[in-house]
């Protein structure tokens, strides 16, 4: 058998396949099998490795001995599926270990390697992962629709990059897509660019809003209902899972949906099917279900407020969307987008270094919507073909990035400061407890600033 893979292979940046064992004859065996089937490999027997060529490499397939020395390939196998959507993962385990396969099936463990096995059985597995995994060098080039959908995920950061590239695997496949990130980060634009660069992009992109749906009207709304089901409903309706088609059906806040309709949506999901309300037959489900929340889903597992089950079958695909504060340099590209969406009309194209130097101080709690409503903000103050500058911007988000950035001027963030405490409290409707959670101060100082700055005596109650 070849040599080579008795050694680590350093990872070149094409490399697809990772390959972590800790038996030199099984590194060469199937080592030889997925360059076979034109896959670039690097080989280890060594978990920390492991890890170093994960972070270094464009990994699609993780195939991991469960007692490799080091960080073993549970452990590997749970960090390139959280922080690798789209890769497929492999597991090398024995009879003494095979009890663990339950823990990995949850992680989304694709295959099982079962030792000892012979070069059919190894060819076998790997077959299965090359035919959802073509070789790079058949990929064909993204189609202009393709290349408009990905337009609308701005930035060149490596963060960007890999969600471009999530969303592209995303895309080919008709599995459910979970996407998790804090308010703002853009998960319903990934959404729709998944089904953008879908073979399906002709059919319907349905969203749901799970926190704004009736509680008394949400399962006639997902799963529809039979004539008669209830009172009123004198005709049939076809509910929004069905009447997408083949499309896609985007569920915006998941964990707001009650447990007893995430049941419902978890038993459509596995049968493909839904039973309309006061009906007693199934009617086919065709659409791929994309989910979104903001709120920690393992947390809500273990409280109980989402069923564990339907968070196992929705993360089959997972893509995590990084906050504005960890991809700043996307920064300058976003306000370019946005300025060209709202001030060409006003002739506004341009914005002082100062402006710049602020946004990238700030933390932006709010993520890209934020940054969004803070240059349309600016652009609505600033004049016709004039450049924005740091006045144009929201007091509020002036105060908290010159606060935060240790601003020693005390004259100029008094002023500052208080032209933010008086813009906050006509924004909250003069609600104090509102406006210091804005301004990310506590009660007791608002009421200290209020005093200070003599601004109980002017009707702000």
């Amino acid at each position: 058998m070849n040599g080579q893979y008795n050694q680590d292979i350093h990872m070149a940046v094409q490399t697809s396949a990772l390959l972590l064992d800790h038996d030199a004859e099984t590194r060469a065996l199937i080592g030889e099998s997925l360059e076979k089937l034109g896959w670039q490999t690097a080989a280890t027997d060594s978990g920390l490795k492991a890890f170093d060529l994960l972070d270094k490499g464009n990994v699609d397939i993780l195939i991991a001995d469960l007692e490799a020395p080091g960080p073993d390939g549970m452990e590997l196998v749970r960090r390139a599926l959280s922080d690798h959507p789209g890769l497929d993962a492999v597991l090398i385990v024995t009879a003494a270990t095979a009890a663990r396969a339950t823990e990995a099936e949850r992680l989304g463990v694709a295959e099982y390697l079962v030792r000892p096995f012979d070069a059919a059985a190894v060819k076998r597995v790997l077959a299965r992962l090359a035919e959802r995994h073509p070789a790079s060098e058949a990929k064909p080039a993204p189609s202009p629709e393709v290349e408009r959908a990905l337009r609308t995920m701005v930035g060149e950061s490596r963060p960007m990059q890999m969600i471009r590239e999530a969303v592209l695997k995303a895309a080919a496949k008709r599995m459910p897509v979970l996407v998790l990130g804090e308010s703002g980060t853009g998960k319903e634009l990934v959404a729709h660019a998944i089904h953008e660069c879908s073979p399906w992009r002709g059919e319907p992109f349905t969203v749901v809003d799970c926190a704004s749906l009736s509680p008394t009207l949400i399962e006639s709304e997902l799963f529809g209902h039979a004539k008669w089901a209830f009172t009123g409903a004198n005709q049939a309706r076809v509910g929004l899972l069905v009447s997408a088609g083949q499309g896609t059906v985007f569920f915006d806040e998941v964990g707001e949906l009650p447990n007893e309709h995430q049941a419902r949506l978890l038993r459509a999901l596995q049968e493909h099917e839904v039973r309309p309300l006061g009906s007693n037959e199934a009617v086919p489900m065709e659409a791929r279900v994309i989910a979104a929340t903001n709120v920690d889903v393992k947390e809500a597992t273990r409280n109980g407020k989402f069923r564990q089950d339907l968070y196992y079958r929705l993360k089959v695909f997972t893509i995590h969307m990084p906050p504005l504060r960890e991809r700043k340099n996307d920064i300058l590209a976003l306000v370019h987008h946005f300025l060209a969406r709202y001030g060409a009309a006003e002739g506004i194209a341009d914005f002082s270094p100062e402006f710049m130097n602020l946004l990238m101080q700030y933390d932006w709690p709010g993520n890209v919507r934020e940054l969004e409503n803070a240059v349309q903000s600016a652009v609505a103050q600033c004049s016709s073909g004039s450049k924005l500058d740091v006045k144009h911007l929201p007091s509020t988000l002036v105060y908290r990035s010159q606060r935060s950035s240790g601003l020693r001027d005390t004259a100029r963030l008094q002023a500052v400061e208080r032209k933010a405490i008086v813009e906050a409290l006509e924004m909250t409707g003069g609600d104090r407890l509102r406006a210091a959670k804005m301004l990310g101060i506590g009660k007791t100082t608002i009421y200290r600033k209020l005093k200070e700055y003599h601004l109980e005596d002017e009707g702000l109650n």
